[in-house]
């Protein structure tokens, strides 16, 4: 049986919500820097590992970091991506796709040590470019946060897509 976490209380887990709603808004608006600058903790690890459909008698492991991933980034890999992004060079954003990010399912949960939270969370990523381009990305997210002073970090995020094959050409953006 897995271990019992316990639960955030109500009005904890409402500031995690709204850490996650100003998250999203800030990918909307292409404000990456700020959310790297405010929103990531320097020890970040953003990960979003390649899965594999298996046969439900395949009991081999889940992936691992040390596997390969579609992001396996720390600060400095998130970091020159914004910056490249921010030359204006990236011609897959050039004209910048119109994203939206929907955040749902938020569970907050205690870790032991004090100031970390886990959270679970579901997304809808949509992105349209140029005419036709378009792009739905569904998932969940478990998220490690450390409070810092009023608001929280980022301290871990692996992103799990329920897709099997990404069609979209790129993934130069955030989840």
């Amino acid at each position: 049986m897995a271990e019992q976490k316990k639960l955030a209380a109500m009005e904890l887990a409402y500031q995690v919500e709204q850490f996650y709603f100003r998250e999203a808004r800030l990918m909307n608006e292409r404000r990456h820097r700020e959310w790297l600058e405010t929103m990531v903790h320097p020890d970040i690890h953003y990960w979003m590992p390649i899965t594999e459909n298996r046969l439900a008698k395949d009991r081999r492991p889940e992936p691992t970091p040390d596997d390969g991933g579609i992001y396996n980034d720390n600060y400095s890999d998130l970091d020159m991506r914004i910056g490249r992004l921010e030359t204006g060079l990236v011609w897959m954003e050039d004209p910048p796709s119109r994203i939206r990010h929907l955040i749902s399912n938020i569970e907050v949960y205690h870790l032991d040590q004090d100031n970390q939270l886990e959270v679970y969370s579901n997304f809808h990523v949509y992105r349209n470019r140029r005419q036709r381009d378009e792009t739905n990305l569904i998932g969940g997210r478990i998220d490690t946060l450390v409070r810092q002073d009023d608001s929280f970090r980022i301290l871990k995020r692996r992103i799990n897509l329920d897709m099997r094959v990404v069609l979209d050409k790129n993934l130069y953006f955030f989840i």
